[in-house]
């Protein structure tokens, strides 16, 4: 399954649909909601895979579209203090468009395929009424949320586990733990990839001294003995963790989506534009279905424009541009000649659509 649409209800601010491709980068004015929408979007995921316990938002929506192979599915749910308030699932696998509805929860009741059921008030159909024969569209969301993960680049830290603060993720952040599982290949992989971001690494290396002591060395040429990760600098730290995140998920063959909020945040220009293209293509490869923000002027210079959704907030409304819902806006855009980011800084995208609005 992929995610196609998403639209989130929260306190006190609204996210309209936002249309998603394979790979995507969120841009806005700071302010505008880029972390807002990635924070949207892990907490509705993780009410579905159940890893939050519904305190921290007690009162939201939200609405995924997604595609599974020719069909279309169309989930949505919202808790009103705590409770689930609406749930519905709709499939469309036919082509006129029809959307079939298999679950409708309100107010009045719940109806699962016709049927009246009394689901728990604080429970989601599809957690007690998981079926791979069934009910397999239920499993297919479950499945698809349970491998959604998910970092904020610019909060990663060392962590007391050797993980790092800024994982929002179902998935293992600890790094000492990750370097051990993974092969010699991908290993090699990851060095190459720090090597091309001018990270002189010759080798990464887990070493375990008894039960407690747990240590990951990284090897550089022409310097003696090896650096544990709190001895490298922030930004060298959040690179490297980053390459060696996406070489696990890739491993294990398991992530539907992979969530970086502040992608390159702090680092030089170099690092910036050789990570963004490493890992923009790392997931095209890898079929990772990327959403990552940023309004760092290097990266959105060598992301194709055909990948930015641009964010607009209108006090508390954000919706966002992209080359689907806008795309005489970018096709434009691309005979001006003008850099990428002069798209975001300028005042095209407003000219253009104060054009629209006055034809």
């Amino acid at each position: 399954m992929r995610l196609l649409e998403f639209q989130y209800i929260g306190s006190g601010w609204n996210l309209k649909p936002i249309l998603f491709q394979r790979v995507n980068l969120i841009v806005g004015k700071n302010a505008v909601g880029k972390s807002r929408l990635i924070k949207g979007l892990s907490n509705a995921v993780q009410h579905i895979s159940q890893a939050t316990d519904n305190k921290n938002e007690t009162s939201f929506g939200a609405t995924f579209v997604f595609s599974s192979g020719t069909e279309r599915v169309i989930y949505l749910f919202s808790y009103l203090n705590g409770k689930v308030a609406t749930e519905r699932l709709l499939i469309n696998n036919n082509p006129n468009n029809h959307f079939e509805s298999l679950l409708e929860r309100n107010a009045e009741g719940t109806l699962l395929h016709g049927e009246a059921i009394n689901p728990p008030e604080d429970k989601l159909v599809l957690h007690v009424r998981r079926d791979t024969v069934q009910y397999p569209y239920f499993e297919k969301i479950v499945s698809w949320a349970e491998s959604v993960c998910g970092q904020r680049f610019n909060e990663m830290d060392y962590a007391g586990d050797y993980g790092t603060y800024s994982s929002f993720s179902n998935f293992d952040s600890n790094l000492f733990e990750i370097v051990k599982s993974l092969p010699d290949d991908a290993m090699n992989r990851i060095i190459s990839q720090a090597n091309a971001l001018d990270y002189p690494i010759q080798s990464i290396v887990p070493y375990e001294y008894g039960d407690n002591l747990k240590i990951v060395y990284f090897n550089e040429r022409d310097v003696q003995g090896g650096l544990m990760f709190f001895q490298l600098s922030k930004g060298m730290f959040r690179a490297l963790y980053l390459l060696i995140y996406m070489e696990y998920l890739a491993n294990i063959k398991k992530p539907s989506m992979l969530l970086v909020d502040d992608l390159c945040e702090g680092l030089d220009y170099d690092r910036s534009t050789r990570l963004g293209r490493i890992v923009f293509k790392f997931c095209l490869q890898h079929g990772i279905q990327l959403i990552a923000s940023s309004n760092d002027s290097f990266l959105m210079d060598v992301v194709d424009l055909k990948y930015w959704n641009i964010l607009q907030r209108k006090g508390s409304e954000i919706e966002g541009i992209n080359h689907i819902n806008h795309p005489d806006l970018f096709d434009d855009f691309g005979f001006t000649g003008l850099s990428n980011f002069d798209l975001f800084s300028s005042d095209y995208i407003a000219r253009h659509l104060n054009d629209k609005v006055d034809e």
